[in-house]
């Protein structure tokens, strides 16, 4: 009975394994991945680690149906034991991914526009900082606004 728990957990897993994959893909064939990966290294970290937890039941639930025993076990382990840890990393890939929900959409149209406009993002926070910078350095303040964006042009 234990063993159909496990069906809307996989269910679950499967959506966000494919919603972080397509996600990724999409910023890769826009051109962005470079970009995104440097200038928001948590993104691609936070998506890594609910990847991985997202994995994990699948890997109890096979553990568990086919009765395996891990290294240094005389049995295999319990199913309410691993229906319980497939449970908790569920909840632990969702709260891994709890602001990012909105940017995992569910086809590829809406995770084109998620990822364009995760880009579009970090380039407004990196044309804010700039913009910050360059009001506070002796340089800008002598310089003609024109000038200054002529720099951050180039």
């Amino acid at each position: 009975m234990i063993s159909y728990l496990y069906l809307p957990i996989l269910t679950f897993c499967t959506f966000a394994l494919i919603s972080i994959r397509r996600y990724w893909v999409c910023v890769d064939h826009l051109g962005y991945m470079k970009e995104v990966s440097t200038r928001a290294p948590s993104l691609l970290h936070r998506d890594l680690i609910a990847a991985v937890l997202a994995m994990v039941p699948f890997a109890m639930a096979a553990i568990d149906w086919f009765e395996i025993t891990l290294p240094q076990q005389s049995a295999p382990i319990p199913s309410g034991f691993a229906a319980l840890l497939s449970v908790c990393c569920v909840c632990a890939c969702i709260g891994v991914l709890n602001n990012t929900l909105e940017r995992l959409a569910g086809s590829w149209a809406g995770t084109r526009e998620s990822a364009l406009r995760t880009v579009v993002a970090l380039r407004i926070i990196d044309q804010a900082e700039l913009n910050v910078l360059s009001n506070r350095s002796p340089k800008a303040v002598s310089a003609e606004p024109s000038s200054i964006g002529q720099e951050v042009k180039k």
